[in-house]
């Protein structure tokens, strides 16, 4: 990233390649080759959101956690004489005995450690600028996951998610082979879980005459949200019906949360109305995403979401460059909608770090995926997916235009015909589809039956066990781009050996799963 694009970010000492902060001889301590290579032949360590993995085993288990910290104590240490760097995870139990395997990591290799407790991803992101103080930070969050997954989400000093190129070097960096002791070890760790309250300070400072009067119901996920949230908005002074907001370390995102509402709308819209509330808000474990649902059960998803905010920065003139930031999962209906309105779109891969790299290097101000990541980077402290602040600019503008709803606010948008599915294999694989045995001339004749088909996409995912195919038509019915989903899903299972594992196919307009005789 260039230096103009970082301008207005505190400045700290570079130190380089220092030979001085690297590490002593001494014993050395080796692990083995844990994880499935990438195309390049290099390990595939993170996914495109971080460091993914099952509780207790492989990047999660107590050893790598304690090499990982310490690798990561080598970064940090190359550019920083004294390194120190804020730490906050979500609710999940496993999340604390993760800290302590990364801090030991951390401390031994030199670096100061700030916790913050629990506490959301976004405010992890957010204090790091803020206070000025931070060379980095780390977030343990396996945000919309189930709690037998964790993750960790890794900031350098500008608050911004590390890039690929960053990601490449921590990865060889810990398959390596180094020494295991250190020349200085620094204090133990600080805990400051009054930071979160800086956090929420500066949250609400941006709507001081804020008044909302409708009637809300915030679903927390039993996560990190649970925490920031309820103290956002009852200093704002509005009484949301709460829900899941009672997290017990087991039960975060447990049919409640962003990815609930996303798969099972109806539920979640029944769940609200039983109350009688006017709008419902879904944020996921880890507070970077949110979804909304109106009082007559409509759907809102990050595309949605994007199209009411451009629409409104336009309209105050505060769109820069007139243009968005979207990904390869955006609907296409949004940019065609989008570009009727004479507001242009760039197009980055998926995850929230890839849009606040285009966001900074074309000076915009808005971007965000289907899933519930928003950035409105009004200024460079607002640099990754916020779900609290997206909401409150959402309910602001709600504010701002009495007597509209929701759907007023996204200007007639379409969303085309699109499905996403999850095709669940026996075992991790990385074999292309033009590998798989069949699998092209299939998709040559869904192209045939489908012939207004704008996208179509089938690859491997890149952190489970799970290939991925994405369908979408301008005009062909749903049910029709699922049918042809789910020939393409067993034809995949069964050249890989996995017939009968679970195939989720997700209707991404209205959100729900769709379910298939056969």
């Amino acid at each position: 990233m260039s230096d103009p694009a970082r301008q207005g970010f505190p400045c700290r000492q570079s130190v380089g390649k220092n030979p001085a902060f690297w590490p002593l001889h001494g014993d050395i301590f080796h692990i083995k080759k844990l994880y499935n290579d990438g195309e390049d032949g290099m390990y595939k360590l993170f996914s495109a959101d971080g460091i993914r993995g099952r509780v207790d085993s492989g990047i999660l288990s107590s050893e790598s956690l304690e090499r990982l910290g310490l690798a990561l104590a080598i970064w940090w240490r190359e550019t920083t004489p004294h390194p120190e760097i804020l730490i906050g995870r979500d609710t999940r139990e496993s999340g604390e005995r993760i800290k302590q395997r990364l801090v030991m990591g951390l401390t031994r290799g030199g670096v100061r450690v700030v916790d913050a407790g629990i506490i959301t991803t976004p405010a992890i992101s957010f204090l790091i600028i803020h206070t000025g103080v931070f060379c980095g930070g780390i977030s343990i969050s396996g945000s919309h996951l189930p709690v037998i997954e964790n993750g960790i989400k890794i900031f350098n000093e500008f608050g911004m998610k590390v890039d690929d190129k960053t990601e490449d070097s921590l990865a060889e960096l810990f398959t390596e082979t180094f020494p295991s002791r250190f020349r200085n070890l620094p204090s133990p760790i600080i805990k400051s879980e009054r930071l979160a309250d800086v956090y929420v300070d500066e949250l609400i400072a941006e709507y001081p005459a804020f008044r909302f009067s409708q009637k809300i119901a915030v679903d927390y996920a039993n996560g990190a949200a649970s925490m920031v949230g309820g103290r956002t908005l009852s200093k704002l002074r509005i009484k949301p019906l709460s829900v899941n907001i009672s997290p017990n370390g087991t039960n975060i995102n447990l049919h409640s949360g962003s990815e609930y509402a996303r798969h099972s709308p109806k539920e979640f819209a029944r769940e609200f109305q039983r109350y009688g509330c006017d709008i419902g808000v879904a944020l996921d474990g880890d507070g970077d995403r949110v979804v909304f649902i109106d009082k007559s059960g409509r759907f809102f998803d990050g595309d949605m979401i994007l199209a009411a905010l451009a629409l409104d920065l336009k309209q105050s003139g505060r769109l820069r460059n007139n243009r968005v930031v979207v990904t390869q999962m955006s609907n296409s209906g949004l940019m065609d909608h989008l570009k009727k309105q004479e507001i242009e779109t760039s197009v980055v891969k998926n995850g929230d770090k890839h849009i606040t790299d285009a966001l900074l290097k074309d000076d915009l101000i808005l971007g965000g995926e289907q899933i519930g990541h928003i950035i409105i980077r009004t200024s460079n402290k607002r640099v990754t997916g916020d779900g609290l602040r997206t909401m409150l600019w959402v309910l602001n503008e709600l504010v701002d235009q009495p007597g509209r709803e929701i759907e007023d606010l996204i200007g007639g948008l379409r969303k085309w015909p699109q499905v996403n599915a999850a095709v669940y294999l026996r075992e991790r694989t990385s074999v292309a589809a033009s590998q798989i045995p069949g699998l092209e001339s299939l998709l040559d004749s869904i192209r045939q039956t489908a012939p207004d088909l704008s996208r179509l996409e089938c690859r491997p995912a890149s952190t489970e066990s799970s290939y991925r195919i994405m369908l979408e038509a301008t005009g062909t019915p749903i049910h029709i781009l699922a049918e042809l989903t789910r020939q393409t899903a067993l034809h995949i299972q069964k050249e890989l050996d996995s017939l009968g594992q679970p195939i989720e196919i997700l209707d991404c307009v209205g959100g729900g799963h769709i379910h298939l005789a056969g």
